[in-house]
């Protein structure tokens, strides 16, 4: 989608009033809304209306069925007996419920509890809007774009309910199970005023199939993948999930076979891109039992599909390779452009995830270097110039490089330019670019060789005549109670949405007061700010919330992921990486 910001004095003022030690007070934060019962926020979209979309997660007041929970995990929370459980600790509460959560919770004999609910803010209230089948309990939902008709769209999993299985034993008893199944994985979903439509994919004949819609254009053309075929490795493995044997004892449903199937490729790291035999790679591989490709789906006013175009991936599968072979759209501007990620392979490492634009339906690669092997394009404006990173090995770690890529000048030698970051080997990932060239997302700022380093949300003007990246939080007021660690989205008006840590007060199972660190979504208004020298950089990342790394920000946000739930590209949420 679209990304407008037309305030070039700004970026000019921020330019030549920050330094290191001196912070410019350009922007007044406003916060939006945590949802009712939600620990943390997420901001994903913000429209010139100022509807933003977002992710809300950790439940707060779930009431948990405790006979539904294994008795592992009651055992490692210290339940013995829940007939003895009047009321779980925080301690307790929290524990179980990470431990159920959908995706982390590979016992499907146990209750499948979603940590994440998609949100709507129209300025003035925030509402949850039902994406999905009922109960919501059991699913996750997730909105990552709206457009200027306050159409938005994202993808919500199919929710889980339990069923009775039964078979007869060895002794001829009979035995009855409950396992926990669900009629599809996910579903890309559009909503508007209340109505929510869903996207079904070409393939659903097993575990109900996958699609997910991650942007839409102002003309209702939206961005996403679905799933068209059965990977080969799959099928294999989906039939042995089937016994020939008539006399055999099956003691569990087929599709709770395949589902285990299916969430086994899905947690794969991508560990062929691991820097050393010793290390391993913290990038998901997200993969599945299904052939997935990027999609583009025209929608009328009423979020039904008028017509559809599958997008291609960067190179076909090679024969000896039977694992699933992918595409995906995750962001598409308003000339119809797509941008977003597929499946290619790198000479050294098999393989990989690169991004890639999709045009007429072709993928088209942003680099062919082999010094990367991997990454995304997060968004594309109207300009044509799409924003994403690149992986590559330095110092024994993976650091991801931002770039920008000119569609239009894809014919010269040099359409692909990279983004210094903060310094040299700062991993920084953009989220967004508007139509003056304004870059914002997400970059550390320690040089240090850890593999976790601290990160701040940055904004980056590729049209200043001495281009430099921007701590957000060098452009808000010193006794600002938030340390901004992601740039998200930026509006016409100059508004910049953005994800914060805040210092959050709970009392523990001793009643005792404690201090924990919350992820907020806030907005960030321009104002008249002038220059202030009462923020030095020893302070400034020793704020409150500056020792949160970016590997605690991957645990709040999706999916383990996220990006990184990043916007688009991490995480988050289902398919990025």
């Amino acid at each position: 989608m679209m990304k407008q910001f037309a305030l070039k004095g700004l970026s000019a003022a921020i330019l030549a009033s920050v330094s290191l030690t001196a912070t410019a007070d350009i922007f007044e934060i406003e916060e939006l809304p945590t949802a009712e019962n939600y620990r943390n926020s997420f901001p994903k979209a913000i429209n010139e209306s100022g509807f933003v979309v977002g992710i809300s997660r950790f439940p707060t007041n779930i009431d948990i069925d405790l006979s539904q929970v294994s008795p592992t995990i009651l055992a490692n929370a210290g339940i013995t007996d829940i007939e003895e459980v009047d009321e779980l600790t925080p301690e307790q509460y929290e524990f179980i419920l990470n431990n159920v959560a959908i995706n982390a919770n590979n016992n499907v004999q146990q209750i499948q509890i979603g940590l994440n609910t998609a949100f709507l803010y129209d300025g003035l209230t925030q509402s949850v809007p039902l994406l999905g089948d009922t109960p919501v309990i059991t699913a996750d939902s997730f909105l990552y774009s709206i457009n200027n008709a306050n159409s938005a769209v994202g993808v919500t999993t199919g929710p889980f309910y339990p069923t009775e299985f039964t078979y007869t034993n060895s002794d001829d008893e009979e035995v009855t199970q409950t396992f926990y199944v669900r009629d599809y994985i996910t579903r890309g979903v559009w909503h508007r005023d209340g109505t929510t439509t869903m996207v079904e994919p070409a393939e659903t004949a097993v575990l109900g199939g996958e699609s997910a819609i991650m942007d839409v254009n102002d003309s209702g053309l939206a961005a996403g993948y679905a799933s068209t075929a059965l990977s080969p490795f799959a099928q294999e493995r989906i039939d042995a999930c089937s016994s020939d044997d008539p006399d055999a004892i099956v003691t569990r449903p087929d599709e709770v076979c395949v589902y285990g199937v299916w969430l086994e490729l899905y947690n794969q790291r991508a560990s062929n891109i691991a820097p050393s035999f010793f290390s391993r790679s913290d990038y998901a591989a997200r993969r599945s039992i299904y052939d997935i490709r990027g999609h583009l789906w025209q929608l009328d006013s009423n979020g039904e599909v008028i017509s559809t175009t599958e997008l291609g991936t960067l190179q076909q599968r090679n024969e000896e390779d039977d694992r699933d072979f992918s595409s995906y759209a995750f962001a598409v501007n308003n000339n119809g452009i797509a941008a977003g990620q597929s499946w290619t392979y790198h000479p050294q490492r098999g393989a990989v995830r690169m991004p890639a634009i999709f045009q007429n339906a072709d993928a088209i690669p942003v680099t062919e270097n082999e010094d990367f092997f991997w990454g995304a394009a997060t968004d594309i404006n109207d300009n044509n110039q799409a924003v994403g990173y690149l992986v590559e090995s330095r110092a024994g770690n993976l650091r991801n490089t931002a770039f920008i890529y000119d569609v239009d000048a894809a014919s010269d030698e040099q359409p692909l330019t990279l983004l210094p970051g903060f310094f040299s080997g700062s991993s920084t990932v953009p989220n967004a670019i508007n139509e003056n060239g304004i870059v914002v997302g997400t970059g550390e700022i320690e040089a240090t060789l850890s593999s976790v380093r601290r990160r701040v949300g940055f904004w980056y003007d590729t049209t200043a005549e001495t281009p430099e990246f921007i701590n957000l939080n060098d452009a808000v007021s010193c006794d600002s109670p938030y340390f901004i660690v992601e740039a998200n989205d930026v509006t016409e008006s100059g508004e910049v949405l953005a994800t914060a840590l805040k210092t959050q007060e709970y009392v523990d199972s001793n009643g005792d007061t404690q201090t924990r660190e919350v992820a907020v979504a806030i907005k960030m208004n321009p104002i008249d700010g002038d220059v202030n020298s009462c923020r030095e950089e020893e302070n400034r990342v020793e704020r409150s919330g500056a020792a949160f790394g970016s590997g605690g920000l991957a645990g709040l946000a999706l999916l383990g992921s996220l990006i990184t739930f990043v916007r688009r590209n991490r995480r988050q949420n289902i398919k990025k990486s």
